[in-house]
């Protein structure tokens, strides 16, 4: 299963490439983010049981959560900035389901997969690709993610997974480049017609 860095350069990639420039804002980020990294907060009630494990990759971690994930955040985007609330959610559930699909796509041996179709089964499904690494954790604490074995899944996940976010940013600057000086240019010809014309 992917790291927290791996899900959130997932939620970056979703950001880039499913946004339009108009419709981006620190906002829409946030939300991108914050709905890839939050199917793991289902760690948090094996805290109170002593077992991270007890609850982790549960129903968090389906398709139907990213759906309430996203109407969730339609009526918080509403209050907040209502112009963008609709594809802000949007965004948000996408950054979910980057998540849930990462984990889905990142089983290794001795994982079980996620229950992406839940409530309709509760049966878990995973794909081992090989292109990610397993993330180590434990039992023992947040602590025991600190090993040598995750440097080099970290590592993998910014290969495989920021690779594409490096290129989407730099096809957007080529882009705004390009804009900008196709503007250059219309403006420039636009002075010359005036400019005819005023003669």
């Amino acid at each position: 299963m992917p790291s927290p860095v791996g899900h959130l350069l997932g939620g970056a990639a979703v950001y880039l490439a499913a946004s339009r420039k108009e419709d981006r804002s620190r906002f829409t980020l946030g939300a991108v983010l914050f709905g890839s990294i939050l199917p793991d907060f289902d760690f948090v009630p094996g805290l109170f049981v002593g077992k991270l494990s007890d609850y982790h990759h549960g129903i968090s971690h389906s398709l139907t959560f990213a759906v309430l994930f996203g109407a969730w955040f339609f009526v918080v985007a509403k209050c907040v900035h209502k112009d963008i609330a609709g594809k802000a959610a949007v965004l948000a559930g996408l950054g979910y389901v980057s998540h849930v699909i990462l984990d889905f796509v990142g089983v290794h041996e001795g994982t079980r997969g996620v229950p992406i179709f839940w409530p309709l089964s509760d049966h878990k499904f995973g794909l081992n690709l090989r292109v990610l690494g397993y993330f180590y954790y434990s039992d023992h604490g947040l602590w025991s993610v600190i090993r040598w074995n995750n440097v080099t899944v970290l590592l993998r996940e910014l290969f495989v997974i920021g690779t594409p976010v490096l290129l989407l940013f730099r096809r957007e600057r080529r882009a705004a480049q390009q804009s900008k000086h196709t503007s250059e240019a219309k403006r420039q010809t636009a002075t010359k017609i005036m400019g005819a014309c005023n003669e």
